[in-house]
Parts: C-alpha cells; structure tokens; sequence
C-alpha cells in the first residue's frame, strides 16, 4: 500500500472513531454538569488541571518514543525497535517514581493549600486529586504501548479503543447517579478505573498482534540517555503550552473561583470535540513523516508537510465556523439553563485560536523528525511560558478572565512563526514556498467562506431552523472555497481518484477483522 494510501484509510478509521466519542463525550459532558453542579463541575477541572501540568511528561515521552520507533522503522531495523521499547518502558518505571513524588508533595499541597475551593468541598478535592494521580500514573505505562501502536500505523484497533474507553465513560455517567456517596469522588474514581481497563487492552493486543514488544526493561545507559536528552527538550517546549492550558485554568481559578473553571471546562469540551478530528488527521500522517525523513526522501516530506498542513486547517475551519456562528444557541440547545457564564465568548476565543495551532503540530512533526529539537523547543517555551506572566498582569490589573485568553491568542500566532523560521533552518523547509502553498490560500478560503453565513446570522431569528441553514451552508462554502482556491492540483487529483474509485471506503467495508 502506497503512503498517502495508509494515511487515507488510518484518516477513515480515526474519523470513525471521532465520530463516535464525539456524540459520547457531547452527551457525558451535558449530564455530568447537570449531576455534579456548576461547582463541582469547576472544582473536578480545576483539581485535574493540577495533574495536566504533569500531563505534558507523558505527552511528550509518548511523541518522543513514537518518533525513535520510527526512525527505526524507517533503517527497516525491527531489533532496534524492540530496543527502543524497552528502553522506554524503563524510562516510563523512572518517569512514574518522580511524578508520584512531586504529586503526593509539591502537588498536593498546592490543591490543599492554595487552589480556592469551598471549605465543604475541600475534603472531596482532596479525594479528585489523589484518583487523578492514580489515572495519571496508569496512563504513564500505557504510554510506550500506545506510542507503539502509533508507530506502526494500527490506527483501525486505536479506533477501537478509543470507542471503547468513551463507552465506559458513557456508563460512568448513569453509574453516578445510582450508586451511593459523593457523585464527584464516585466519578473521579470510575474514571481512574477506565485506565486500568486501557492499559489492558493495549498490553494484550501489543503483546499478540506486534512482534517487537518484548516487555523487558532495558538499562542501556547511552540509549537511555540518548532518549532523555531528546524527550527533555521535547518537555521544556511543552511546559509553556500546559501553563498556557493548565496554568491559565489555575490563574483563573486564584481571581475567580470554580464558576469561571467551569465555564473554560465547558469551552474545552467544544475545543476537545472539534479536534478529535484534526488529531485524527494530524496522527495518521505524522508517522509518515519521520519515516521519509529517516529514509532520506525529503521531496515526499516536505509535499506531505504543506498538504497536511493546509488540509488540517480547512478540517477544523469547516466543523468551528457554524459553531463559533451559532454558539449561544447551540450552547443553550446543548446544556439547558446551566451555561456558566463567559462560556460563550470563551467557546469562540479557544476556537479561534486553535485555528492558529492547527499549523503547530505539521510543524513539529518536522522538527521532531529531524531529531534537532533543542533550539526549536526553547524558543516554543520561552514563548508559551511568557503567556502565563502576561495573563496574570492583566487580570492584576483589573481585566475580565476573557484577556487571558486573548493574550493566549497573541501569543500563540507569534509562537507558530518562531516554530516556522526554525524548520526553515534544520528541515529545508523553504518559507517562500511555505506561505505561498500554505498561508496565501488558507487566508483566501478564512475570508470567503464566513460570508454568507454571517448574513444568514445577521438577518434570521435564532432558531433550530436558523442553526440547521447555518451548518449546511457553511460546509457548502467551505468545500467549494476549498476547492476553488484551497487545493492545488496535485491535491485535486488525489481526491478526484479517491472519488473514481472509493478504494479506502471498500477497504473499511470489507475488512472484517482489525489489524
């Protein structure tokens, strides 16, 4: 099967799945908001935010495990992958240690101490926090596995995971509302449950189906060194973009208290729904993209970097534009009377700005390809860390929680060509070139597409009526404009002859079994 052949059929079956944890986690987000309160709702997404901080560890090993797989992958060398495998679970056994560490101190005493919480609810975050940590130290040891799985493109049994940790979850919610005890540590801790059950089926199915798992921890100290040496920059760029997540999560939560958490949970939840779709996109092709590097076939990289790119962008530029229309409505159609307030204008904001993000993660796909990340994610996380101080400055000086966001936005445009000039530099990637097949044409199409739906917005009543015009004309002039001036004409092509003969959908249909 020809690369861009893998990527498509890998793009179906994560658009599948999407789709299904998509309409789950809609529905989840709804009735866990109304069973736990406006309240409890921030206080579970402020707690856990103390654990995304050292979330970005783990993000960050998986990205990096996942790209010496490939450069392994990539030399046709399975005895090196078997050894990067186990090298990474010995780094993950370490990774666990200092994470337990830091969590059951450093951590802890932050949400005890510091986090604004009810006094009556104290006690309960106390308990979110320790099944948080749980959940996360699970999460560690999937991670090599997971990477691994990644690596060798197995995006139809990835799928099928996913759909089965949002069906758990979807159970979790009508297990809340019958089983005795405090609903928000009974959740917390069904959660942390749901890992355990991940962990299982990734080890099984890694230990059956891909013959380079060999669970053996390896002590190779150059290789170990090696990785963390790499994965440590990788971490260093990360910490800014948790801050700015995280962090700003927190900040809000020391001026505002658990009702604004709330409603940046409930505009996360959007921003996770639309980009289950772009992380489908963006996962299948990043593989493919340290496997040229590795093989030496730049020309097909760089071809595949602007394609992607550009595709990404119009990917979440369709499924953002009728919601970011349509947001109070929808909102309202979706939670009832329990929208907290700043949902909406936060909901806008986090989308806008990922339309920027989007042309991150292509981006960092080079770099981490090229392995020469160091001066690459020192730049990425001076920026992003800037972004906390500056947001703490304006709410200091008096400004709404909605500035914080905004200097996220700022920041974040500035960040991408800082990200940009370096792969200029360490990937060959020409920035003539980059703006010309990427920036022009996703420029026209951000500019053309929103027309006629900001008319239909500004002269028809708000209505499902009005919701259900929006939606259709939107994607109608998203796939026209994109067509028109989004797509050059090898692109064009490439979608014509999957057209002409539906190879990957009868590929979906007829493979009975998952790889």
């Amino acid at each position: 099967m020809s690369n861009t052949d893998r990527i498509a059929k890998n793009t179906v079956f994560l658009y599948l799945r999407s789709l299904v944890v998509l309409l789950i986690s809609l529905y989840t987000s709804r009735v866990i908001l109304r069973v736990l309160g406006v309240e409890d709702y921030g206080v579970f997404c402020v707690v856990g935010g103390v654990i995304g901080m050292l979330g970005l560890l783990s993000q960050t090993m998986r990205a990096t495990y996942q790209r010496y797989y490939n450069v392994e992958m990539g030399r046709k060398n399975s005895a090196g992958v078997a050894k990067m495998f186990q090298l990474s679970l010995s780094s993950q056994l370490l990774l666990a240690v200092i994470v337990l560490l830091l969590g059951e101190t450093v951590g802890l005493w932050f949400v005890a101490n510091k986090l604004v919480i009810p006094e009556e609810r104290l006690v309960a975050s106390i308990w979110v926090y320790q099944a948080s940590l749980i959940s996360f130290i699970v999460r560690i040891f999937e991670t090599p596995f997971s990477a691994l799985i990644t690596a060798y493109e197995r995006m139809g049994f990835f799928a099928v995971v996913s759909i089965i940790d949002a069906i758990l979850r979807l159970a979790i919610v009508f297990l809340i509302q019958v089983l005795p005890g405090d609903a928000l540590i009974v959740y917390s801790y069904l959660l942390a449950l749901v890992s355990f059950v991940d962990i299982i089926i990734y080890v099984v199915y890694c230990k059956r189906k891909i013959e380079t798992t060999v669970i053996r921890f390896g002590w190779d100290k150059s290789g170990l060194k090696n990785m963390f040496a790499f994965s440590w920059w990788s971490i260093f760029g990360e910490i800014g973009y948790t801050l700015q997540t995280q962090g700003i999560n927190i900040v809000l939560n020391l001026f505002f208290g658990p009702i604004v958490n709330a409603a940046r949970g409930v505009a996360a939840q959007v921003l996770n729904a639309v980009n289950q779709f772009i992380r489908s996109f963006q996962t299948s092709f990043r593989p493919q993209l340290t496997k040229s590097y590795a093989s030496g076939d730049y020309n097909y990289m760089r071809t595949l970097y602007y394609s992607a790119t550009k595709l990404s962008y119009y990917l979440i530029f369709t499924l953002s534009l009728p919601i970011i229309m349509e947001t109070p409505y929808i909102l309202h159609l979706w939670l009832g009377d329990n929208v907290p307030e700043y949902t909406t204008i936060f909901t806008r904001l986090v989308l806008v700005t990922s339309f920027v993000s989007t042309f991150a993660n292509p981006t960092s796909g080079i770099a981490y390809a090229t392995g020469k990340i160091k001066r690459f994610s020192i730049g990425v996380g001076i920026g992003n860390v800037l972004i906390l101080p500056v947001a703490w400055v304006f709410l200091k000086a008096g400004f709404s929680p909605v500035s914080t966001l905004i200097v996220c936005l700022i920041m974040t445009i500035l960040i991408q060509l800082f990200r940009l000039l370096d792969t200029s530099k360490t990937a060959g990637i020409h920035i003539n070139d980059y703006f010309k097949k990427v920036i022009v044409p996703t420029l026209f199409f951000s500019v053309i597409t929103p027309v006629i739906p900001i008319l239909i917005v500004y002269f028809i009543n708000s209505s499902f009526y009005r919701l259900l015009i929006t939606c259709v004309v939107s994607v109608i002039m998203c796939l026209i404009c994109g067509w028109l001036v989004g797509l050059n004409q090898l692109e064009k092509s490439f979608v014509m002859s999957k057209i002409r003969n539906v190879k990957v959908l009868r590929f979906v249909f007829k493979n009975k079994t998952i790889e």
